[in-house]
């Protein structure tokens, strides 16, 4: 299947919304909100926690879990155009805006999450490959 062939992530959740033959009821949109508030904190979670545990020199399961967490979360990011899936699922169930970033953080900084996180990533995966690779030693 070529990429013109690919459905579009909003094709995607159309079908998801008419096989589910749910209407657009304000629990569901409150329910898919909350997810995906909860989806955002974890992950932002595991970004600061990289940065951090490399500041501190801890590497455990905790760094490996956060990993995980970014890696799924920046390929889910982008398979979808650089939109999260889930604001277009609440704009389909009837919400005036899918977006949950504005209701807790100031709009300056809702609008550059991809911009400031994805700095913080490449930080957090800087950081712990620089102890993980070989140093070379300077020779006088």
């Amino acid at each position: 299947m070529g990429e013109r062939d690919r459905p579009r992530a909003d094709e995607r959740i159309g079908r998801l919304i008419a096989m589910s033959g749910r209407d657009g009821s304000p629990a569901t949109v409150v329910a898919i909100k909350a997810a995906q508030t909860a989806i955002f904190e974890v992950n932002l979670s595991a970004i600061c926690w990289l940065v951090v545990t490399r500041l501190v020199g801890r590497r455990d399961r905790t760094v490996a879990a956060a990993t995980v967490a970014v890696a799924i979360e920046s390929a889910v990011f982008l398979v979808n155009d650089g939109i999260c899936p889930l604001t277009q699922l609440t704009e389909r169930f009837g919400a005036s805006s899918g977006s949950v970033s504005d209701i807790f953080l100031p709009d300056a900084v809702a609008r550059t999450i991809p911009i400031w996180a994805t700095s913080l990533v490449m930080v957090g995966a800087a950081l712990h490959l620089r102890s993980i690779l070989p140093q070379r030693e300077d020779r006088a």
